[in-house]
This record gives C-alpha cells, structure tokens and sequence, in this order.
C-alpha cells in the first residue's frame, strides 16, 4: 500500500503528479534544486526536500540526493514522472534497492527498451516491423561515420539512451554526420547521462503515430488508442491529438495490436508508449518510452482516465482497473506546448521573468497543465515549456476551434515564446484535416514566423493609453529627461487634459506617432490613416480593450524597467524611447559576436589573433539542453575574446570582435 510519494521531478509533471496523488490520499513530497525553491511544485506538495545547485547533474539527476530525500521524508514511492531519471534503469534499481516502489516498470524492462538497440530487436522478434539500423561498437566519430556510410543516406544520430527529441539530428552527408555527432554526444551526455548514439535510416515526411499502452503485475496488458504526434520541430513535439484523423481502421487496429505485442514480449508493468512513424499503408517501430509521455493528457480526455491514478494502483500490486473492452474512445482531444522561444530568432530558447501570464480558465472542454505562475523566472537549466493547453469535444473539427480560442485567451510577457506558432497552426486547414508530417513545421516556418500576428497601430494606441492614464509618471520623467524612459518621448499640451495629445516612441524597432484624443475615460488615437479606440475594462487592473472597425481586442500594458511592455490579445511588444532604440543597435557587418540567447559557454572555438571566415563557429552556447553556435559575422582576425568555458552570458552580451578583412582596392 502506497502512503507518501516523492516526484523526482520538476515543473508541469511534478504538480500535475501530486495533483492527483492528493486527489487519492497520498502523502507528496517534491524535490527541488536551488533554482526552483520557489517553484509551484514546490508549494503543491506537503514536503519539499533541496536536492542541490540548478544543474541538473547536481539535482534532479542525481540519484543518490534523490534517495537520500526520499529516506529523510519517509517515502516508501518514488514517482520519475518524465524526463531525467524516468527511463534509468540503474535509478530503478537503487529505488528497489532501498526499498522503495518505483512508479514504472520493471528494471529489466528498461535496461531493454531504453537501449534503442535491444529495442528494435524486441519489435523485429515480435513480428513488427523497423527500419534499418545500427549500432556501432565503436563510439568514436572516425566509427560511426564509418558506420553511417555503411547504412546509407540520410540518417538519424539517436541517443542510445532516452528520448524526447533530445541529442537527435539528421545528416544527409558524411560531412554533416562529422560534424553533427560530437553534439549529438554531448546533448545527450546532458540530457541522459550518456552519449552511447545510434544510427538509422531516415524516413522523409512520414507521420508519427504513438500508441499508449497499460500492463499490470499481473499479465495483462490494455492500450488506450493512439495519438498523432506529427507536429514536430526539431524532432520535438509541438501539438498532439487523440485519435489520430486518416488513419484506416486495419492500419490503426494493426498499429495497437502492434503495440500490445510488444508490451506483452516483455511483461511490460505500468504506462508506456510504444511509437511509430507512418508512410502510407506502412508503419515502422521507432521506440518504446518506460514512462508517462509528455502528452498522455489527450488521452485522458477521450477516455476519461487518469493515467497517473492507474500508475499508483499498478505500483501498488492492484489489477488494471479496466479491461480492453470496457476502456471507450470518446470524442477527440488535442494537446499544444506553449514554449520559451524566440521565434523570429530561429527559435532559439528564451529564458527571463514571466511579468505577465494568463491561460483560459480549466472547465469540461479545456484543460491547462502548467509548473509554472506569474512572476517565476524560465531560466537555462530546464525545459523551456510554460505549460499545456488540452481541448476536447465530439468531433475534431470542434476540439481544433476550442483550441483555437483558448490560444486566444493565452498570453505571457517578460520572455519570448511559441505563441504565434501555435495560433496560427490551431488554424491551419491542413492541420485541422491531419494533411501533416514529422516535416511540416519545418517546410512552413516561414508562413508563421514572418507572418504579424499583432496589429502594430493598435498596440501603438495601448502605449499611448497608459502613457495618458500615467501622466503624473509621464511629466516626472520628462522632466528628468530621462532618455532610456518612454516618458520622456510623450509631448503636447497636457494641462487640463487637452484636446490632443502627440506621442513619439519606437515598437519593436518600428518608429510610430500617435496623435490622440480624449474623449471622457476613452482614448481615440490616431495611427497613419486608422483610428484606435482603447478604454479600461470595468475591473481595475484587468484587461485594455482596443476597438478597431467594430473590432474588439484585447490589451494589457506594464512597466518593466525602463520599457513599457504592450499586448494584443496575449502577444506582447516593447517600447522604448526611439532614439536609445537607434543608438543601442549593433551594426552586425563590425565584427562584434553577440550572444544569441542567454546560456553557458561549453565550447570556444576561436582565440584572439585567429583568423576566421564569416559563418564560421567561434563560441558555441548551451542552453535548455540544446546547442547554438555563435559566428563570425565578418572574415577577419579575432580581436578580442570575452568570455570563458562554463560562464555563464546573457542575451545580448558581446563575447568577441572581430577585425574585418580590409576591402581589396579597385584598380582604375
């Protein structure tokens, strides 16, 4: 019997684990590193235990702080929930050990099926099908290139151990595979605690279908349908939905019965998800995860079970609550990832304060699962993800509306994320109809990237409305002068509240005026030829509205620092002074290198005299478990290098410069 529980995790998984431990009785005690320990698992939970500093290889994946929090609190469970710890079996087995119940499968099951190897051997022994692959004993670069050519072209680098999209890439050449294992090693060192990879044949634009499947101590073994998890980037999934669209009823009853099998060739105990990917009436076993997948909530939704419930009976010795024919699909769910990312910047992780953060409320239709609250800070060491947004209703094209309008009640300010990109897929006709592959995103970035989700004019007139409503604010700065302030642009006549108002100020690199009017406790603004109408909501402190030609938006503006932040409907903008916005621009042809995103230093690649090529790698940055390569903007010589290995650089900060190449003279 199960009495108190310690989730080994961190964020959305740890709160939504104690969510329903504590729906169920159970005692919980979370972890938390330095970073975290004012974390909303952290506050969810009975008892918190510090694990260590932020790394992840000092806190959360370290098992022996791990156990020893789990004997000082008295806890006789210990749930991995994803990620970190969830598919080591060594972990597993210390667990055991010290007697404590593992909430996973057995340790022998994980040896198996987290070794990409051993797994593939179980699909082929089971009569599914793989693509070809190998493993090489050879480790080194010079051997799994060698390897790689021996398999063909193009391939995939996987980690041997874990999953998630994390230390994979694909490389098309030889030389992309040269270059691309040593990250691949080093991403998955990080993220796993090894760098063993696997090489295996890539198969272009193919769908990612993924069953869920259930087994007890006891032999039996259920599946909970399937999800389509095609929507991708960067081998990362990006929305999910239950039940996959377009599948034919043979192909999707060999797909669980596929899945099923496998589970059953290992006496598979607890939750688990056995993953293919889909080429038109084919379908190939990719890998099996030993844990609760990211995006179990879709399945949740379309059979009302809470798989985390079922995770405690299980450990605990009980039957499976169901059987086969009793569990139903009811109706269709989807799942969207809302990430720290900078979007215009290749997205790139984004770290800093969430200032501003709204979700649609929870209710029968809409579920959000999130770590996180208004003002915590996304930092480097973890997952960029802010949080879950789960729909349901009877039929796809519904769930995908509902999807649609709980994005448009979303909005974070204080970092960049993936908003845009999940609004405008939630309404795009080939997504809603399934017409997708694990390369759609890819092949279409561009349509969401450069398309303006924000009408500029508007969230010019929401600047100018708090500037007008501030005045007290406004005139104190200007008289300072203070020049990094967008008090200091506002101008006109003010006494009395005039009957106009002129406003100077720069948006997100965008110079605007704004002339304005007031008209009793509403503010008319004119911007080029429209005009903005922007008034508070009857609720102090909540929501701006904008109206444009009978339009209706929704606003929100505060301060941080010296800039004013601006949001339209949940997609914030910055305003600043025009002048210090010209000013602090950095030509990018004078050398100067500049980090891209805030994270560590893990490789430098260049040193002072060096001379390098323009797009040549000079210092390579991790962040979030990923890697960016900071380059030469310019051929030339390094002049200075400021940075070192492991330090840790923000957004922005200069960590070389380079003298250009003198232009060759032009004889006349």
């Amino acid at each position: 019997m199960l009495r108190t529980v310690l989730v080994a995790n961190r964020g959305e998984i740890a709160c939504r684990i104690i969510q329903t431990a504590k729906r169920v009785g159970l005692r919980t005690v979370a972890v938390y590193s330095e970073a975290d320990i004012r974390a909303r698992h952290v506050e969810m939970a009975d008892e918190a235990v510090n694990i260590g500093p932020a790394p992840v290889a000092e806190s959360y994946l370290n098992p022996n702080r791990i156990l020893d929090a789990a004997r000082s609190s008295a806890s006789d469970a210990i749930h991995p929930g994803y990620g970190f710890l969830s598919e080591n079996a060594a972990f597993a087995r210390d667990c055991e050990t010290a007697g404590m119940i593992f909430v996973g499968p057995h340790v022998h099951t994980i040896e198996t099926m987290s070794d990409k190897a051993q797994a593939r051997q179980v699909a082929e022994q089971t009569g599914v099908p793989v693509l070809a692959g190998i493993r090489s004993e050879d480790q080194s670069v010079a051997g799994l290139v060698s390897t790689g050519s021996i398999l063909g072209f193009p391939l995939i680098i996987k980690p041997v151990s874990g999953g998630g999209g994390k230390g994979m890439h694909v490389a098309r050449t030889p030389a992309e595979l040269q270059v691309l294992i040593p990250t691949s090693q080093r991403e998955a060192q990080t993220a796993f605690g090894d760098e063993r990879l696997l090489l295996e044949r890539y198969l272009d634009q193919p769908r990612h279908i993924e069953v869920q499947i259930f087994g007890d101590q006891h032999g039996n073994v259920v599946h909970m349908f399937e999800r389509d998890c095609s929507l991708q980037r960067r081998h990362q999934k990006v929305i999910e939905e239950a039940p996959a669209q377009n599948l034919r009823p043979e192909l999707r009853t060999q797909l669980t019965e596929a899945a099923v099998a496998i589970a059953k060739a290992i006496s598979y105990c607890g939750a688990g998800t056995v993953e293919f990917l889909v080429s038109g009436d084919e379908f190939f076993f990719m890998e099996m995860n030993t844990r609760l997948q990211v995006e179990h909530p879709v399945t949740e939704m379309i059979t009302g079970i809470d798989l985390v419930e079922w995770q405690f009976k299980v450990a605990a010795g009980e039957h499976l609550p169901c059987k086969q024919n009793q569990i139903l699909c009811l109706g269709h769910s989807v799942e969207a990832r809302l990430y720290a990312e900078e979007i215009q910047n290749g997205f790139l992780p984004s770290a800093g304060d969430l200032l501003w953060l709204r979700f649609p409320p929870n209710n029968e239709h809409v579920r959000v699962d999130t770590g996180v609250k208004m003002g915590d800070t996304i930092g480097i060491h973890y997952d960029p993800m802010i949080a879950k947004l789960i729909v349901h209703d009877c039929e796809p094209r519904r769930s995908w509306q509902r999807l649609t309008q709980a994005l448009q009640h979303c909005g974070v300010a204080g970092l960049g994320t993936n908003l845009p990109l999940l609004r405008g897929l939630s309404s795009h006709t080939a997504v809603r109809c399934a017409d997708t592959d694990t390369e759609f995103i890819e092949r279409n970035a561009n349509e969401f990237v450069d398309a303006n989700p924000i009408d500029v004019g508007a969230a010019s007139a929401l600047a100018a409305f708090y500037l007008w409503r501030n005045d007290p604010f406004c005139q104190r700065h200007h008289r300072r002068g203070d020049a990094d302030s967008p008090w200091s642009s506002a101008s006109g006549w003010r006494l009395n509240l005039p009957p106009e108002l002129r406003f100077n100020f720069e948006i997100d690199g965008i110079a605007r005026e704004v002339v304005a009017k007031a008209n009793g406790n509403t503010l008319d603004s004119q911007i080029e030829d429209r005009c903005y109408q922007v008034f508070e909501s009857m609720t102090p402190g909540e929501d701006l509205f904008i109206v444009l030609d009978g339009q209706m938006l929704r606003g929100t503006a505060l301060m941080s620092g010296h800039n004013l932040l601006v949001g339209v409907n949940g997609l914030f903008f910055t305003v600043s002074d025009s002048q210090s916005a010209q000013s602090s621009q950095i030509d990018q042809n004078s050398g100067t290198v500049q980090a891209t995103m805030t994270g560590r230093v893990i490789q430098i690649l260049a040193k002072p005299g060096d001379q390098v090529v323009k797009g040549d790698p000079v210092v390579v940055l991790e962040a979030m478990k990923m890697e960016h390569s900071l380059t030469a903007p310019v051929t030339g010589q390094v002049r200075t290098l400021d940075t070192n290995l492991d330090q840790l650089v923000e957004q922005g900060l200069i960590v070389a410069t380079i003298d250009p190449e003198p232009t060759p003279l032009t004889e006349i």
